[in-house]
C-alpha cells in the first residue's frame, strides 16, 4: 500500500514534537523504562505516557514488561532512520 504525501506529512508532524524527539534520543542510547524517562526529561508521567503511546502507534518504538517495569526501545527496523533523523536535528 502506497502512503500519500499528505499522510507522510501528518506522520512527520506527529513525530517532530520536541518531547518525542527527546524520548527517541534517550531510547537511542539504551532501552529505558518510563520512570527513567520521566526522571531524565522532568515531565509528568501522564505526558510521557501519551508521547510513548503515539510513538508505539507509529511503530517507532516498542515495549516489553520486565517485572513491574515497562521497558521501551527503538524498533530495530526503524533504528537507522531514527538515528539519521536525530543526527540531522542535532547538527
Amino acid at each position: 500500500m502506497k502512503v500519500s504525501t499528505t499522510e507522510r506529512i501528518k506522520n512527520l508532524q506527529k513525530l517532530l514534537v520536541t518531547n518525542r524527539i527527546k524520548i527517541l534520543s534517550l531510547l537511542a542510547q539504551k532501552d529505558t523504562c518510563v520512570c527513567q524517562i520521566v526522571k531524565q526529561l522532568k515531565l509528568k508521567h501522564n505526558l510521557i505516557s501519551h508521547h510513548l503511546k503515539t510513538l508505539v502507534d507509529m511503530k517507532y518504538i516498542e515495549s516489553k514488561r520486565n517485572g513491574q517495569h515497562i521497558i521501551y526501545r527503538l524498533v530495530n527496523s526503524q533504528k537507522k532512520g531514527i538515528l539519521s533523523l536525530l543526527s540531522f536535528i542535532n547538527n
